[in-house]
C-alpha cells in the first residue's frame, strides 16, 4: 500500500497503478506464492510422504502467509492514516471509510464460505458461518480503524491491545466449557472474536496482533521511507530471531505440558516468531524492489495485487471436491510440478481478470455458474484498495485576494528559480519556471529513455538519494512536459531531502498546473506544513533551513547495536534454557497461527 506523501508517483509506464507500493505489493504476492504451496501439498501429499524432508522442508515457510497477510493489511491501513493525518483531513470521515472497507472484507469472507459451499454443494452451517481468515482481517482493520488511527500514545495502545488478546486466548482456554455447546448464533458471532468449534479457523484474538502491530509501522516507522541498507538490517534481525523464538516455544511446550495451541502460554513466542517471518518477508521486499527493474518481479506483482481472487480460486483445488481425486495421493516429487501448475493458473486467473476489469463497461454478462464469482473477483479491487479516493477540490474562484496571492507566489517562483539556476541545476529551474533562459541550458541526450530514466529515477528515491532523484526528474520533465506528474516528484525529493523553500514552491507549481488532480489534498496538507516550518525558521532567524537530523532508527549504528545485541541475548537465553532442561528431543509442535487451515466438508 504505497504512502503517497512519501513516494514518487509514477510518471509514466500506465501499467503501474497509482498510489501502490512495489515493496508491499511484492511481499503479498510472494504471500500468495506460499499460500497456496502450503495449501496444495498439504491437501495432495499422501500421508506417507508427509514424512518425507521435502515436505517438511515446504513447511518451513507455511507459518508465514497469514501473519504476513494480517500484518500487511494493518501496515497499509497505517500509511493510509498518516497520510490523511499529513494532509489535514476530516479523520472522522477517515475512520468512517476505513470502517466500511473493513466490514467490506468481513462481507467477502461470508461470500466465499458461500461459493465454495455452491461448488461443493453442501451448505452446512457451521461452513457458512465459519471465521476464516478474511473475516480476521476485516475484524482486526476495523479494531485498529476506532482504536488507532487518529489516536494519541499509539504505542501504547498497539501494547495493550497484543497483551490483552494473546491474554485472552490463554485465559479462555484455562476454562474452555465457556466455549462450548453455544446455540449456533451465539457461537457465530462469538467465534469471529475467539475460539468457538466448530465456527472458528482464524479468531481475532490474538491474531490481530499481527494487524495492531502492521499499523503502528506504516504510522510510525514508514519502512517505505527507509534505505535499502536498513531493510537488510531489519530482514537479518529478522531471520536471527526465528530459530531461537522456535526453540523457546518447543522448551515452553515441553515444561508445561500439553500440545500448543492459542491458549498454550507457548502461543507467545509462536506469535513473536510469525511477526519476525513476517517482517523477514516484507522487508526484504521493499529492499529488492528498491534495488530490481519491476519487470523481474512483475508477476509477483500481479499476485499481489489480485491476493483476494487468488485465495478464492486456489481454495477449492486443493481441498474441494474438484480436487478429490488428487487428496492425499500423490508424492512429493508428482506433488510440486501440480504446485508451480497451480500458481500459474491463479496467476492466470488474476491476469484474466484484471483485462476484464481494465475493458468492462458495463461488464459484460457472464455465465450464471460463476456470476458469484465474478462479482466476488470485481469487488476485489476495492477491498484491498491502499489509500482512500484522493478529495478533488475545485480550484478557489478568482478575486482581487487571491490575484494578489498568485502574483505573490509567481515571484516567489521566479526568485526561487533564479537561484536554482544559480547554483547550475537548470532543469529544475526550467521546470519550475519554463522559460526559453533555462530550457536552453538543459541538455537532454538524443538517446534519452523515459521508460529507463523512470526506473533510474525511482531507484534514486528509493535509496535515498533524494536531491539526485529531484534533479533526475528535473531531466524527465525537460524532456516530457506534459508529465505534470513529475513535479510532484521532484517536490518529494526536495522536501525529504529538507530543501524546504524549493520543496513548497515545487508543491505550488504542481498545484497550479495541475489544479483538479488526485493529489489536491496532498499536496495542499504539504504546503502548510512546510510554510509554517519556514515561517517558525524566520522568527528564529534562520535564513538557511538545515537539513533536518536523521531519525535515530534511520542511522545503520542503531540497526547494527539493535540486531547485534538482541541476537547474543536471545542465542544466549534459549542456548542456556536449552543445555539445562532439555534431556530428549521434545515432539513435533504444530504452528497454530498459520497456514490457512481450510477444511471442506466430505
Amino acid at each position: 500500500m504505497a504512502d503517497l506523501a512519501n513516494a514518487p508517483a509514477i510518471a509514466t509506464a500506465p501499467s503501474v497503478r497509482q498510489g501502490r507500493n512495489l515493496g508491499i505489493d511484492l511481499a503479498r504476492g510472494l504471500a500468495v506464492v506460499l499460500m497456496i504451496q502450503t495449501h496444495a501439498f498439504d491437501g495432495w501429499v499422501s500421508h506417507a510422504d508427509k514424512l518425507s524432508l521435502g515436505y517438511r522442508l515446504s513447511r518451513v515457510f507455511s507459518n508465514i502467509p497469514a501473519p504476513l497477510f494480517l500484518l500487511l493489511a494493518g501496515l497499509s491501513l497505517g500509511l493510509q492514516a498518516a497520510s490523511a493525518e499529513r494532509s489535514g483531513k476530516d479523520l472522522v470521515k477517515v475512520r468512517a471509510g476505513m470502517a466500511r472497507r473493513a466490514i467490506e472484507v468481513v462481507g467477502y469472507g461470508y461470500l466465499v464460505s458461500f461459493v465454495y459451499a455452491v461448488l461443493d454443494w453442501q451448505f452446512h452451517a457451521a461452513t457458512l458461518l465459519r471465521a476464516d481468515i478474511l473475516h480476521c482481517i476485516g475484524m482486526s482493520l476495523l479494531v485498529c480503524t476506532y482504536l488507532l488511527v487518529g489516536r494519541a500514545r499509539i504505542v501504547l495502545r498497539v501494547m495493550l491491545l497484543v497483551v490483552l488478546g494473546i491474554g485472552a486466548g490463554i485465559a479462555l482456554g484455562l476454562v474452555p466449557r465457556l466455549l462450548t455447546d453455544l446455540p449456533l448464533p451465539v457461537a457465530a458471532l462469538l467465534g469471529l472474536v475467539v475460539d468457538v468449534a466448530p465456527i472458528t479457523r482464524f479468531p481475532l484474538l490474538p491474531l490481530c496482533g499481527f494487524t495492531v502491530l502492521g499499523a503502528l509501522i506504516g504510522m510510525r516507522l514508514r519502512p517505505t521511507e527507509w534505505s535499502v541498507k536498513q531493510h537488510l538490517l531489519l530482514a537479518l534481525l529478522a531471520v536471527a530471531a526465528v530459530y531461537p523464538l522456535q526453540e523457546l516455544t518447543t522448551l515452553t511446550v515441553q515444561q508445561l505440558g500439553g500440545r500448543l495451541s492459542r491458549s498454550h502460554p507457548a502461543v507467545i513466542w509462536n506469535f513473536l516468531e510469525g511477526t519476525a517471518r513476517a517482517l523477514a518477508v516484507l522487508t526484504i521486499s521493499l529492499a529488492t524492489a528498491a534495488r530490481l527493474p519491476e519487470r523481474s518481479y512483475g508477476w509477483l506483482l500481479r499476485l499481489g495485487r489480485g491476493s483476494l481472487l487468488a485465495y478464492a480460486f486456489h481454495i477449492p483445488l486443493c481441498y474441494g471436491r474438484i480436487s478429490q481425486p488428487l487428496w492425499n495421493k500423490l508424492t512429493m516429487l508428482q506433488a510440486a510440478p501440480l504446485v508451480m501448475l497451480l500458481i500459474a493458473l491463479t496467476w492466470l486467473a488474476v491476469r484474466l481478470r484484471d483485462g476484464v476489469t481494465e475493458r468492462r463497461s458495463p461488464t459484460p454478462p457472464v455465465p450464471t455458474a460463476t456470476a458469484v464469482l465474478v462479482l466476488l473477483l470485481l469487488l476485489e479491487t476495492s477491498a484491498q484498495a491502499q489509500t482512500p479516493p484522493l478529495l478533488t477540490m475545485p480550484p478557489p474562484s478568482p478575486s482581487s485576494q487571491s490575484q494578489d496571492l498568485e502574483q505573490a507566489q509567481d515571484a516567489e517562483l521566479s526568485r526561487v528559480a533564479d537561484e536554482l539556476a544559480h547554483s547550475g541545476r537548470f532543469a529544475l529551474a526550467n521546470a519550475l519556471l519554463p522559460t526559453e533562459q533555462y530550457r536552453s541550458q538543459v541538455v537532454v541526450p538524443p538517446d534519452y529513455s523515459i521508460q529507463r530514466e523512470v526506473e533510474r529515477c525511482h531507484v534514486r528515491f528509493a535509496a535515498s538519494q533524494f536531491r539526485e532523484s529531484s534533479d533526475c526528474y528535473a531531466l524527465m520533465f525537460a524532456a516530457r512536459p506534459e508529465l505534470l506528474r513529475v513535479l510532484f516528484n521532484i517536490a518529494q525529493g526536495l522536501r525529504r531531502a529538507g530543501e524546504s523553500a524549493t520543496a513548497l514552491a515545487f508543491y505550488h507549481r504542481y498545484l497550479g498546473a495541475d489544479p483538479y488532480g488526485p493529489l489536491r489534498a496532498e499536496v495542499e496538507g504539504y504546503i502548510r506544513e512546510l510554510s509554517a516550518l519556514l515561517q517558525a525558521r524566520a522568527q528564529l532567524g534562520q535564513k538557511s533551513p538545515p537539513t533536518p537530523p536523521t531519525p535515530v532508527y534511520k542511522r545503520a549504528w542503531f540497526w547494527v547495536t539493535l540486531t547485534t545485541g538482541v541476537a547474543l541475548v536471545t542465542t544466549a537465553v534459549v542456548l542456556g534454557v536449552t543445555l539445562g532442561t532439555r534431556t530428549t528431543p521434545p515432539p513435533p509442535t504444530e504452528e497454530v497461527l498459520g497456514p490457512f487451515d481450510v477444511v471442506f466438508p466430505h
